[in-house]
Parts: structure tokens; C-alpha cells; sequence
């Protein structure tokens, strides 16, 4: 794992996000525990989604985001399928090969959370990769927003993650979690740090559709715009979006990333976050690392730099000449 004076570079540090792996079902399922809402997401599963999805693509990308080598890594949602206890312990092995949990955070998404309970039971398996820093034993009730300090960033992992009817994917943060997110913000913005909000429902409205989107995005955009943050990433989606709100402190980069898995429609890709100190704030690199369907492989996309001008930053430096 890098060591903190390495992430305080004037190389910056990297993170990298991957979302919506969607890993494949167990090959058992108890028919019992599908007379529900995932009677659905089963026959779903196999009609068209396990085509969709694919276990090598998902593995092409880890293979080429080990070998970016980036300092940390989150996962915004959507490991699990049915939101199902053997789904949930499949996933834990997954992640233990993915990553050690000091470097690597995960919130969950709705598909972790397809029914009443699910959530909560599944839960105690990814412990210690959606746990933050400050919190050994955590409740689970108050355990979001979770933070991480990471050299220059905090990490802030909201839940969004609510069983919803059939037919709908909606999210939800709450109002004790926006509560708590406001102490956080105020906090690590007086710590002068680079504040990374990651969730897994798109934060701004239209950006999905209504039938998938965060019930209390608006009083979320809110709470940003008075607070500030850096920079917000998400999944859900399965497409890319690089939009903006605008905070007390500056424009604020909200960025989706696609599915890790898809084999279809727009095509897997995970995206490498390098964030440098730069003067009078940070910069942010962007880059889109996409899997190619005629070779396998997986290549970089789009690359896009975007300064983050912020008072509160601690240690800015001068910005290199032109």
C-alpha cells in the first residue's frame, strides 16, 4: 500500500473507481428466497442480463486497473445482483482479491438492497471495505456517511441503498445521513482536504430516469451546494456522465462511470481519478479506461483535466509554468 508521503506528492495521488460489476449469480438459488421482487431480477438474470455482464470482462478490467497501480480504489454499488446472503459472501471473495481493505471502499447500491432486509444481512460480509477509518465496531444505522482519510482526500461513502416496489430503482440518502455529511464537510474542508463524495444513484436530477433516481437528490444538491465538495462520483447509470454542480466553494465535477461487466450497450470501462495539488487548490485528471469488444482489450478512452480552485486547500504550491 502506498505510504502516506507518496499520496502528498507533487505527482498527486490516483484513485480509481469501479461500479455496477453485477458478478455473476450463484449456481444454486433456493426458490424460497425468490418469491419476491427478485422473481424478477432472476428471470431477468437469465434472459438477458448474464449476456450483459460478463465475468471476463469485468476481469479484463482488474487486470489492467493492477496494473495502473493506483493508490486507492472504490466501488460505487451493484456487486450483487438479487441482494442474496451466498451473492453477498461471493462478493466478499472478490473483493479480498481485489484489493486489502485499508485501500478499498465500497457503498452499496440498489440491487445490493433489491429487498427489504438485504442489505442489512449482506452487510457484515463487506465490513471492513465500507467501514471508515474512525469506526471499528460501526452500527450499520449510523454507519454512512462513512470517511476515510487518504493523504490529500476524504473519502465520503454515502448509502443510497433502499429496498424499492418492482419495477423501480430508486435511492435514498435520509435526512440523519445528510446530517451527519454536513458535520463531515465542514470538518475535513477545515482539515483542508480534497472532499470525494462516492454514492451509487446519479446526484442530479435527469441524469437517470425518474423511475431510477435519488428520491431526495434535491435536498442532497443542496446540502453540496452550501457545504461544497470537490468532487462527486457515482454509478447506477451504466453510461458516463460529466456534469457539474456549483458550490459555495467552486464548480464541483459530478462524474458516472459505467458498468465494470458490460459486454453490451456502452461498453465496460472504470475511470482513474489523479488528483495534484495545483495553486490555490488541486487538479483533476480524469481518465476513462474503456474494454474493447474486438480485442479484449482495455485502453484509455478520454483523457480530461480540470482545475479545482478551493481557499480551504492546505497545501497549495504554485502551479508549474506554461
Amino acid at each position: 500500500m502506498p505510504d502516506s508521503a507518496s499520496t502528498q506528492s507533487s505527482h498527486g495521488t490516483v484513485l480509481a473507481q469501479l461500479s455496477d460489476p453485477h458478478l455473476p449469480l450463484p449456481a444454486r438459488i433456493p426458490l424460497t428466497q425468490v418469491f419476491n421482487k427478485r422473481l424478477l431480477g432472476l428471470l431477468s438474470w437469465y434472459t438477458k442480463r448474464r449476456q450483459r455482464y460478463r465475468p471476463e470482462t469485468l476481469a479484463a478490467l482488474v487486470a489492467d486497473l493492477r496494473a495502473q497501480a493506483p493508490d486507492w480504489i472504490t466501488v460505487s454499488g451493484d456487486l450483487t445482483n438479487l441482494g442474496l446472503e451466498d451473492e453477498f459472501r461471493q462478493a466478499r471473495d472478490w473483493l479480498d482479491r481485489l484489493a486489502a481493505p485499508e485501500r478499498l471502499l465500497v457503498v452499496p447500491g440498489n440491487h445490493d438492497a433489491t429487498v427489504a432486509g438485504a442489505w442489512q444481512r449482506g452487510a457484515p460480509w463487506w465490513e471492513p471495505y465500507w467501514r471508515g477509518d474512525a469506526a471499528p465496531d460501526a452500527d450499520l444505522d449510523t454507519a454512512f456517511p462513512t470517511l476515510r482519510r487518504r493523504g490529500p482526500l476524504a473519502l465520503i461513502g454515502l448509502s443510497t441503498a433502499i429496498a424499492s416496489p418492482a419495477g423501480r430503482a430508486v435511492g435514498e440518502v435520509g435526512s440523519a445521513q445528510r446530517e451527519r455529511l454536513t458535520r463531515l464537510l465542514r470538518q475535513t474542508r477545515s482539515e483542508g482536504l480534497c472532499r470525494v463524495l462516492i454514492l451509487h444513484h446519479p446526484l442530479l436530477a435527469g441524469t437517470v430516469k425518474s423511475r431510477k433516481r435519488l428520491l431526495d437528490g434535491a435536498a442532497l444538491c443542496r446540502l453540496l451546494a452550501g457545504e461544497g465538495v470537490e468532487l462527486v462520483i457515482h454509478g447506477h447509470g451504466h453510461r458516463s456522465h460529466h456534469l457539474q454542480l456549483e458550490t459555495r466553494d467552486g464548480a464541483a465535477p459530478v462524474i458516472g462511470v459505467p458498468s465494470a461487466s458490460s459486454a453490451q450497450a456502452e461498453y465496460a470501462a472504470y475511470h482513474l481519478y489523479r488528483i495534484r495539488p495545483a495553486a490555490h487548490g488541486w487538479s483533476l485528471e480524469l481518465e476513462v479506461r474503456r474494454w474493447q469488444p474486438q480485442d479484449g482489450r482495455v485502453v484509455c478512452a478520454e483523457r480530461i483535466t480540470t482545475p479545482l480552485p478551493r481557499a480551504h486547500a492546505a497545501a497549495a504550491v504554485p502551479a508549474a509554468p506554461a
